[in-house]
């Protein structure tokens, strides 16, 4: 079992400053984590370091989704959405734990003018449906999609529609009576017409995960919580950079003849530090992502697109776990890139526009959670409105041999990183091919062989049968892995907290295999408690420092410094939802 730990992190940064590598990476969120196992596996020598926490920038603050973008038919930007839709063919192959096919419910209403961002006269309104269903037909031909595979809708809105072997259905019109047993809280009052279409869904965080600890065993040197201080020159040619140990405190010099700014928001920062004027523009788009209890949203596990919004959009609310995702804004941005936060004024604005489609009378008091998150836009005409900016993506390199990946999506981080490494290997004179198209991503190659086995094992140790469920989908076959470790230590064989599956095995499993260094590592990325639990992981945090720490070595002090320094982060991430004087 390969081990990411704090000793392997120390060990990363020791070799990466006495031998160098050939390809040094800056930036763990998805997009650099594509940047490493390509690189690693066309047989490069890769070092990878981040300034904090793997995804802990834009990675984690998506929507979740791995999709083709319904939005963009309209727009007629077919190229990028036949990409997308390829690369989440590939996804679905070579991630099945992790990538799931989704449905999702489109309702249109008579008052709706501007479905799916489409500018339709008022005259021809009554017409608008037709438009969509056009659009919808085009979305299935570009992603090859299957009509063979409708199952009937019984129990339709299961996490496995599809398979590596099954291509998601094409759309198809529902009966109201249809739409609402796949989701109870859809409002059907004003309702003419319901389509229903699939795309994906995968976990941010764990896909980013899965992708490095994939590099790692290749041989790529991984370092979380490593900052980039200054690149390295020889001749007015990067060479390498200085790199600072933000745990240790202290200072290496990594040398590599190919350095590539996988930054995402932090991308024109990063290629500052070359001394050199970027030789791209990003313009910052912020998304906002409010969370709900999906039974008090009435839906089961089929999400439904809101079609229009007032500024012009589409938003979303898919389910995932007992949660429901809403959102997204979308608006221009030029404040704090690392804690950008929800606004009050935001949070308002998704729940208004969530109950255009629902029922059941969404308010801000419903709101478990809220994130915001940065799109890195490559920019375009001054002024443009970011919602109308390209998701396409830019390998550039500068006159001192930087090589910068901007711009691009989830959805597209293998192609982006095939894009850049194929740059690298053309520069390095190695033109060898991509082959993470078919490389199954860690967790997966043994998927099927431990499905059976994980749910007697859960049972065994007096667990629910969501458990099982959860760590499959969560770990792929190292879900035997976490429960080894419950089998082994019966203090790890409960839950962490009531609420949600996960156990306390998770926490060790998580610092000798995943680099969390930290409470906050544990709690806000790798569990996602800030926005999945009513308490936001405070009543459980005690518990996991203790845990955590004791394979960490740390004293009580700093546990206390821990826990203080995770109820900081709620504090500063969940400032629009939580009431004055609340306990965080």
């Amino acid at each position: 079992m390969l081990e990411l730990s704090a000793r392997t992190r120390r060990e990363a940064l020791r070799r990466m400053a006495a031998h160098g590598v050939d390809v040094l990476v800056i930036g763990g969120g998805i997009t650099g984590a594509g940047v490493a196992l390509d690189a690693a596996a066309r047989g490069f020598r890769v070092g990878l370091v981040d300034a904090r926490d793997f995804a802990g920038g834009t990675t984690s603050r998506s929507t979740k989704l791995v999709h083709g973008g319904i939005r963009y038919v309209p727009q007629g930007n077919i190229a990028l959405v036949r990409e997308a839709l390829h690369e989440r063919a590939t996804l679905l192959t070579i991630a099945p734990h992790l990538v799931r096919p989704l449905p999702f419910l489109i309702p249109f209403y008579r008052e709706v003018r501007r479905p799916l961002g489409m500018r339709v006269p008022a005259i021809l309104s009554s017409l608008a449906p037709l438009g969509v269903r056009a659009g919808l037909w085009a979305y299935d031909f570009l992603a090859g999609a299957s009509a063979s595979f409708h199952k009937e809708f019984s129990g339709v809105g299961t996490a496995h529609a599809g398979s590596a072997r099954q291509p998601v259905p094409r759309h198809r019109r529902l009966s109201q009576e249809t739409a609402v047993r796949l989701a109870p809280g859809l409002r059907t009052d004003g309702l003419r017409v319901v389509f229903l279409y699939y795309d994906a869904q995968t976990d941010d965080v764990r896909l980013t995960l899965a992708v490095l600890r994939s590099a790692a065993v290749r041989g790529a040197l991984l370092a979380n919580h490593a900052r980039v201080t200054a690149l390295r020159l020889k001749d007015g040619r990067v060479t390498g950079a200085e790199v600072r140990d933000e745990i240790a405190g202290a200072h290496h010099t990594i040398g590599a003849p190919h350095v590539v700014n996988a930054a995402g928001i932090w991308a024109e920062e990063v290629a500052r530090l070359d001394g050199t004027r970027p030789a791209f523009r990003l313009k910052h788009a912020k998304g906002v992502h409010l969370v709900v209890d999906r039974a008090r949203a009435g839906l089961h596990e089929t999400a439904v697109v809101i079609p229009e919004t007032s500024d012009g959009r589409l938003a979303f609310l898919v389910p995932w776990g007992r949660r429901v995702i809403l959102g997204t804004t979308d608006e221009a941005y030029s404040g704090d890139l690392v804690h950008p936060v929800a606004e009050p004024g935001e949070v308002r604005y998704l729940i208004e526009h969530a109950n255009h489609v629902l029922n059941t009378g969404l308010t801000t008091a419903d709101v478990i959670g809220a994130y915001a998150g940065l799109r890195p836009l490559i920019s375009a005409a001054e002024g443009a409105p970011t919602a109308a900016l390209s998701r396409e993506h830019q390998v550039v390199e500068s006159a001192t041999g930087l090589v910068s990946i901007v711009g691009g999506k989830l959805t597209t981080y293998r192609r982006m990183a095939q894009d850049a490494v194929d740059h690298l290997a053309r520069r390095a004179g190695r033109p060898l091919p991509c082959t993470t198209a078919i490389l199954p991503l860690d967790g997966a190659e043994g998927l099927e062989e431990v499905r059976p086995r994980v749910p007697r094992r859960v049972q065994a140790l007096g667990l629910g049968g969501e458990v099982s469920k959860h760590l499959l989908e969560g770990y792929g076959d190292h879900a035997e892995a976490v429960l080894d470790l419950a089998e082994e230590n019966p203090a790890l064989a409960t839950p962490l907290l009531p609420s949600l599956p996960f156990i306390a095995a998770e926490v060790v499993y998580a610092a000798r295999h995943e680099m969390a260094l930290t409470l906050t590592d544990l709690l806000l990325l790798r569990m996602r408690l800030t926005i999945l639990d009513p308490d936001h992981g405070l009543g459980c945090a005690r518990r996991a420092a203790e845990i955590l720490g004791a394979e960490m070595g740390w004293g009580t002090g700093e546990m206390d410094a821990q826990v203080e320094a995770y109820r900081q982060a709620v504090r500063r991430e969940l400032e629009a939802i939580l009431p004055a004087g609340a306990p965080a």
